[in-house]
């Protein structure tokens, strides 16, 4: 029988080490194969009517087609289970996300997840004084015991936590320290595009570049600027005088 309490303990432990988001990222990716799931994701929830969902994307592992389709077709604003996470202080699942007043768009949304293998999920929300974390796990069926979710909640919220932390020393250090960071010609176009509004699929076609390329450069980016989001990330650039 597994033993998903002290698993949970020993990845926690390494989130806790974890000095990068990339870190983060891999040791989310490591435990997909023990809790089932085959996607996760650390968001905010939308604070208005425009934000996109590269401006509340934080950390993701999504099917590129369906986060393009996801961002395209703005769902982070008509999507019940984040609707959900503004209502909850504890975990859920996303069949027990209310489906809301746009019933129509809501089923599409939920619709065009299963069609990929995204079924089932577990979501967490984390809730402060200035907006709704999101950090929610999915695949085709997650089986999770009691003991299982209640790793994957922790889980969850040390790796929300630890990137936050990440994002937010890395920008305490570069405000003691001489200089901006230093940003590559291409992160420069990417974040460029980002300020005047442009998805990470229109960049794309714009510069010629994969859509993966793109996100990869703003990632990067964001790392190097400490912003935990687009809009944070469009905004410590502007500070900083790397892009005007």
């Amino acid at each position: 029988m597994t033993n998903f309490t002290q698993i949970s303990f020993d990845l926690i432990s390494e989130i806790k080490q974890s000095n990068c988001a990339e870190q983060i990222y891999s040791i989310l990716d490591k435990s997909a194969n023990i809790f089932g799931y085959n996607t996760f994701v650390i968001a905010e929830a939308p604070l208005k009517s425009r934000d996109m969902l590269q401006d509340r994307l934080m950390l993701a592992r999504w099917p590129e087609q369906w986060s393009e389709r996801y961002g395209e077709q703005g769902y982070i604003h008509h999507d019940p289970v984040v609707a959900h996470t503004r209502r909850m202080t504890g975990p859920f699942r996303w069949s027990e996300a209310p489906i809301g007043r746009d019933e129509r768009l809501a089923r599409i949304i939920m619709g065009e997840a299963s069609e990929i293998g995204l079924r089932d999920g577990y979501c967490i929300p984390i809730q402060d004084l200035t907006c709704t974390r999101i950090v929610s796990f999915g695949g085709s069926h997650l089986d999770l015991p009691d003991q299982a979710a209640s790793g994957l909640h922790m889980l969850g919220i040390y790796a929300d936590l630890t990137f936050r932390a990440l994002t937010s020393a890395a920008a305490k250090r570069r405000e003691a320290g001489p200089g901006a960071p230093r940003c590559s010609p291409r992160e420069i176009e990417c974040i460029k595009w980002a300020a005047a509004g442009k998805t990470g699929w229109e960049t794309s076609e714009i510069l010629s570049l994969s859509h993966r390329t793109v996100e990869s450069y703003l990632n990067t980016a964001a790392q190097k600027l400490g912003a935990a989001n687009r809009v944070h990330l469009v905004a410590q650039a502007l500070r900083q005088g790397i892009i005007d």
